[in-house]
């Protein structure tokens, strides 16, 4: 059998969230086909079919209100029409369009992980919205905007010199991609994953393994020790500097921090290096 959601039509949902939003004096039939500017027979024959999915419950008075179920679903609508209206004005869609889109987008029945998908994607446009053109400030700023929960962004390790025509660290391959943001409360941790990374020895040719067991972030002015959770390692956001490269939807927001590693290939430990880890949000 099918979800409520997935059988409800544009103007079902539209009276839904009418009567999660009206005033309880306005939710009648009357307003609400006055409000959706449709007729009095559309919304009576729409609330027929919803009365029986037991969303809404029809009153003596003529009222009509939402059942515990009609309130949650109606509650869901609202948080998923208010990412899409976001995504599509990012996209440039013009607003005469955006809300038959959302309506039809709602009525289509995303799922879950793809509407959470969507809403990261929509934070993303956000955030360069909001710091188009800034030229210094650092992650902690950007967690006011995100909301809890996991956010996923490319990055490269730099070598802090170029060697050999190539400023790729041999760091960046220690560490599975992308990076992960994690936020709570308005604070976020950057967390890679460790793996383990092959080579062959420039003096014997033997190929060798080995895993980064250490590193260090600078903050303020000091070198910090990151924080590790069995094959994570983490530092806080607030490390990393940003600054805003380019415009409009090719807005890409660059951030960054100076990185001390060491690699451990069996019994022998590497020198430690220096390196810049740099993320990008675009």
């Amino acid at each position: 059998m099918p979800e409520i959601s997935e059988v409800l039509t544009p103007l079902q949902i539209q009276i839904l969230l009418h009567y999660l939003e009206a005033e309880p004096s306005k939710r009648t039939v009357t307003d609400a086909a006055k409000c959706l500017g449709t007729t009095k027979w559309a919304v009576t024959r729409a609330m027929d079919t919803m009365e029986k999915l037991d969303i809404v419950e029809r009153l003596e008075n003529r009222k009509t209100v939402l059942t515990v179920t009609g309130k949650k679903l109606a509650e869901k609508y609202a948080e998923q029409k208010k990412v899409l209206e976001q995504y599509m004005q990012y996209q440039d869609i013009p607003p005469a369009e955006v809300q038959d889109n959302v309506l039809r987008a709602l009525a289509a029945g995303f799922s879950d992980s793809f509407m959470e998908r969507l809403a990261e994607q929509e934070g993303r446009m956000r955030l360069k919205e909001l710091f188009a053109g800034r030229q210094d400030f650092h992650g902690g700023e950007i967690c006011n905007y995100l909301k809890d929960g996991s956010y996923y962004f490319p990055f490269v390790i730099y070598r802090e010199h170029i060697k050999n025509y190539n400023n790729i660290s041999m760091g960046n391959k220690g560490f599975e991609h992308p990076c992960e943001l994690i936020v709570k409360d308005h604070e976020g941790m950057i967390y890679l994953t460790v793996k383990t990374v092959s080579a062959e020895s420039m003096s014997s040719g033997r190929k060798m393994e080995g895993r980064i067991n250490k590193m260090q972030y600078l903050y303020d002015g000091e070198f910090w020790n990151a924080g590790v959770d069995g094959r994570y390692v983490f530092f806080p956001v607030t490390a990393l500097h940003f600054m805003s490269m380019g415009k409009g939807r090719d807005t890409l927001l660059h951030g960054s921090v100076c990185l001390r590693m060491q690699c451990s290939v069996g019994d022998m430990h590497m020198p430690e290096s220096m390196a810049v880890f740099t993320v990008f949000i675009h």
